[in-house]
């Protein structure tokens, strides 16, 4: 009898009687006593005066399952002339709530119905026993099936989760059973609020026999005010301090010396980091399985578990806890998104799905958990995800990245995985599964290969926002790994790949630390080894390498210089910003000590130089680099583009020069971003805020949001453009101190011509409103009270209401309209003729006559999500935008056929007595990270948004006349 079969009938057994591992009977939020004894003692009966038997109160909780049936066996006896069949059975969680069970209906997920119309889950059926009593088996059935992760029941089964009552009545309404029920979706289950009490019940000293080292810490906290939790499990806290005190500080400086005293054993006594993480807080086995695992390590000595050889045999392993703890440390981050576990969302609460956002850092989650991620540069990452049938364990399928060095991970990847994918088919019901990489080799030795999970391709590692593949931009074995299920089987699937995944570690310590540590020593020499470039393919698999100007050309640059004086920059901010993100991530980040000249450019005393003569070099590279065009490909998952100096709006400059900064610089810890000091411009009543970055917006929204004048300049003048902001003195000292702003002293001559503005009502729904929200915006879901309508309510264009919108669905519900007579547009179509939401940073011709659009310059590189254009515009319409031309047109993204697009209309604005529309087919907020379009949306707002008049008594009177 295999182990494989003997746990399963065993578990059989268990289910049958009614009993529950006691580990999990402890997860619900109050105080939660031992599983209930499923043998209810009788109550004594007098011969000669009858009484009536007092209520069966267990003060234990029954486990019942949502995704596994059981069965609870209560004995009572029943009072004289009452059989079984008059008892009343009730369930639910509260009086109000309180219902017969025939009432407690299964869920009904037919599309047409969605609706808890089937059969009821729980049942009572009654077996005789002696005399007077009888045996009732009370049936919990699964009310939404086995698999909770099924669309239209993933996001309802939480609603009936909880502590039941479970009552019995005789006619008469005396009590003879009233139990208590925990319905969860499986027994290994935790509410967010659960978490860290079952941390705190894990850890405690009485539970930790062997005296493990356990560390918990809050890494951040979440939008709405959630922690985020973190475990530090070692052999001891020496291994910790030592890791952190020693080794690592080796591994960023000097690896090479790590590597030499590791091969001759002056260095044997070490340990490195496995981190498990779920980010997907909906997902939830995900993070149920690290508490369990936090538990594993800290109860037991010896885990037993099954995994297969290469023909298929089952081979037992015995997994030593103690000797795991002399080769690893453990950093467990169970929910990445807290609120997303709160609220049972894929998405955080600001509707933005945070596996999308690791690189981007646009969310506290995501900043937080990434930063640890650096800190601790694990050498293994598993992220747990759900759910792909065939059970999915990364590495993934082209397109690769090239700033990550392949030729040391890829087969080590491979080896982990196939150790966690035995194991967890060896020990669960499941008895495959599948590694997208090896399905695209597959698909590349046969073109007619009929893939059976559908991933050979389009489950690319292109770009670094999933959490597992910046994971490996930081160094580490990166595994997304997605199980089939919401229930427990899958949840088992998890643990024992995680078993594995730490077996493989501690026997190959050595080796992986060693390539670990030889990514870090071609970043410190800044090396670009060839060896990469096969992995490096085209769609036809066609290897084609590291993009490079010449043969013996560095793909690495020396330098990323980053300045902050106006001559050489645009968007000073930004830079600031992208410094501290740098830094947040584990790049090294230089300041010149005194002006420098390289390449003929000299830069000031101050300037910021990324040296790429760092372990961290390849994320460097990753986020400054111009960017990866993918468009040859046929399928990829998600947004590629990171080019944070496009997107995010600022100059960075590349310099290939050996040496040249060398002594000149000095160390950067840590900056603040300065705020703007009015004392060192020019004396005037008032100035100019230039409309160069998003603090301009942030402060023009704070002065109306407070009843300050603020006028929209229709021109512009001496050091600033159409479309700046006139304030006065006094107004914009009430902001300088909270924001970095490009200002010019504004005199009597100039010229005042503009809009006097006022607050706006901006009526935009899901996750671009909290873009707006953050950028000072007051915004609405009520179209019909709103003053400005984006991206929402169509139907009120013909009133008037001015109209914003982007993208090419918004697109299509205007065309559709047909309320701006002519409009058309297209986007290309990919290989398969699909117009899929294809992404990339393109360069456009901008207008420099509109309010919207002159104060960006005439050509600047801009992102679209959609990859629509504009085919034909309706006569009178002026045209604010157009896609560019010529060789360098596209610089990075997927977006098959991107010359279709050169030379047409990107934006346009169309005005009549009766309408304001003004569209554009690129995506302005996609994922928060086009930061440098954000100021198009709310320029076009500011533009199009009704004036201050005479009925604005407040904003008139603080007008200052002399302007």
């Amino acid at each position: 009898m295999t182990k494989k079969f003997l746990s399963l009938l065993i578990a059989l057994t268990l289910t049958l009687s009614g009993i529950i591992p006691s580990a999990y009977a402890g997860a619900a939020v109050t105080e939660v006593q031992p599983q209930v004894q499923t043998q209810v003692q009788s109550t004594t009966v007098s011969e000669e005066v009858y009484q009536t038997p007092p209520a069966t109160v267990s003060e234990e909780v029954y486990q019942a399952s949502m995704t596994e049936a059981r069965t609870m066996p209560v004995t009572l006896t029943l009072p004289e002339g009452v059989t079984a069949d008059q008892l009343t059975w009730t369930f639910g969680r509260t009086a109000e709530e309180m219902k017969p069970l025939t009432e407690w209906k299964k869920w009904n997920n037919a599309s047409n119905v969605r609706a808890y119309t089937g059969d009821p889950f729980v049942k009572v059926s009654y077996e005789p026993a002696a005399a007077s009593t009888v045996t009732a088996l009370v049936y919990f059935d699964m009310p939404y099936g086995v698999n909770l992760a099924v669309s239209g029941i993933r996001a309802e089964y939480v609603k009936l989760a909880g502590v039941y009552n479970l009552t019995a009545k005789t006619p008469a309404g005396d009590v003879l059973v009233e139990q208590q029920v925990d319905l969860n979706p499986y027994d290994t289950y935790h509410t967010y609020d659960e978490i860290k009490p079952a941390i705190d019940r894990i850890t405690a000293d009485s539970n930790n026999k062997y005296g493990r080292y356990v560390e918990y810490q809050q890494i951040g906290t979440s939008t709405q005010g959630r922690a985020i939790h973190f475990s530090i499990v070692a052999k001891d806290k020496a291994s910790v301090d030592q890791y952190l005190n020693e080794t690592l500080p080796l591994m960023n400086n000097d690896p090479a010396k790590l590597q030499e005293m590791i091969k001759n054993g002056q260095l044997q006594d070490y340990k490195v980091p496995i981190w498990l993480n779920n980010i997907h807080a909906d997902e939830a086995n995900g993070v149920d399985v690290i508490i369990k695992f936090l538990e594993t390590l800290m109860t037991e000595k010896i885990v037993n578990y099954d995994t297969t050889d290469a023909n298929g045999n089952v081979v037992p392993v015995a997994l030593d806890i103690d000797k795991a703890l002399d080769n690893v440390i453990f950093l467990l981050d169970y929910v990445e998104n807290p609120d997303g576990r709160a609220l049972n969302t894929r998405a955080t609460s600001t509707l933005l799905d945070p596996n999308r956002d690791n690189s981007y850092q646009t969310q506290p989650e995501t900043q937080a958990v990434t930063a640890q991620i650096a800190k601790w540069t694990p050498l293994s990452f598993l992220d747990m995800h759900g759910f792909v049938s065939g059970f999915l364990i990364e590495p993934c399928t082209p397109p690769h990245d090239p700033n990550i060095e392949y030729d040391l991970v890829m087969d080590s990847m491979l080896e982990q995985a196939n150790a966690m994918g035995n194991a967890g088919i060896a020990n669960t019901k499941y008895d495959a599964y599948h590694i997208p990489y090896l399905e695209a080799e597959k698909l590349k030795n046969d073109p007619n290969y009929a893939d059976p999970y559908g991933n050979a391709t389009g489950w690319d590692d292109a770009s670094p926002a999933y959490t597992a593949v910046y994971a490996m931009h930081q160094g580490a074995l990166g595994h997304t790994i997605e199980v089939p299920e919401l229930n427990e089987d899958s949840l088992d699937a998890f643990y024992y790949a995680t078993l594995a995944a730490t077996n493989y570690v501690q026997d190959n310590k050595e080796e992986l630390f060693l390539n670990q540590l030889e990514i870090f020593k071609r970043g410190i020499n800044n090396e670009d080894h060839k060896e990469v470039d096969p992995y490096l393919v085209n769609a036809n698999y066609e290897s084609i390498g590291r993009e490079r100007e010449t043969e013996d050309t560095n793909f690495f640059p020396e330098y990323y210089v980053l300045p902050v004086a106006k001559d050489l920059q645009k968007n000073a901010l930004e830079t600031y910003k992208m410094v501290q993100y740098l830094l947040r991530n584990g790049v090294k980040v230089e300041q010149t000590t005194a002006a420098v000249t390289v390449d003929g450019k000299t830069y000031p005393a101050g300037t910021y130089v990324v040296n790429m003569h760092q372990a961290k070099r390849g994320y460097a590279n990753l986020v400054l680099y111009d960017g990866l065009d993918v468009s040859d490909f046929d399928a990829m998952y998600s947004d590629t583009v990171q080019n944070f100096a496009d997107m995010r709006g600022f100059d960075r400059y590349i310099s290939r020069s050996v040496g040249a900064f060398t002594g000149k610089t000095s160390q950067v810890s840590s900056i603040v971003i300065p705020a703007t000091n009015l004392d060192q411009y020019p004396f005037s009543q008032n100035y100019v805020i230039r409309n160069s970055n998003n603090d301009a917006i942030k402060a023009v929204n704070e002065l109306l949001t407070n009843k300050k004048a603020v006028t929209l300049l229709e021109n512009g003048g001496a050091g600033y453009e159409k479309g700046s902001f006139l304030v006065s003195r006094s107004n914009l000292r009430t902001v300088a101190s909270k924001y970095l702003l490009d200002i010019v002293p504004f005199y009597a001559t100039g010229d005042k011509t503009g809009k006097l503005l006022k607050p706006a009502n901006v009526a935009i729904a899901g996750a671009p409103s909290y873009i707006l929200a953050d950028l000072g915006f007051k915004v609405t879901t009520d179209t019909v009270a709103a003053d400005v309508l984006v991206n929402s309510g169509t139907n009120l264009i013909t009133s008037g209401k001015p109209f914003i919108g982007y993208g090419r669905t918004i697109l299509s519900s205007v065309k559709a309209l047909n309320v701006l007579p002519g409009l058309n547009f297209a986007n290309p179509v990919n290989q398969s003729n699909r117009a899929a939401a294809h992404e990339g940073l393109f360069k456009a011709t901008i207008s420099q006559d509109s309010l919207i659009t002159a104060p960006y310059e005439e050509s600047e590189y801009l992102y679209t999500v959609s990859a629509a254009y504009i085919t034909a515009v309706p006569e009178g319409a002026e045209i604010l935008a157009k896609y560019g031309t010529g060789d360098d047109f596209f610089k990075a993204g997927w977006w098959p056929n991107n010359d279709a697009a050169k030379d047409q209309v990107l934006a346009l604005d169309y005005q009549t007595d009766s309408m304001h529309v003004t569209l554009f087919a690129n995506d302005l907020l996609n994922k928060y990270h086009p930061q440098n379009q954000f100021r198009l949306l709310a320029n076009a707002i500011y533009a199009s948004s009704p004036a201050a008049t005479e009925a604005d008594a407040w904003i008139l009177a603080c007008w200052n006349p002399s302007l």
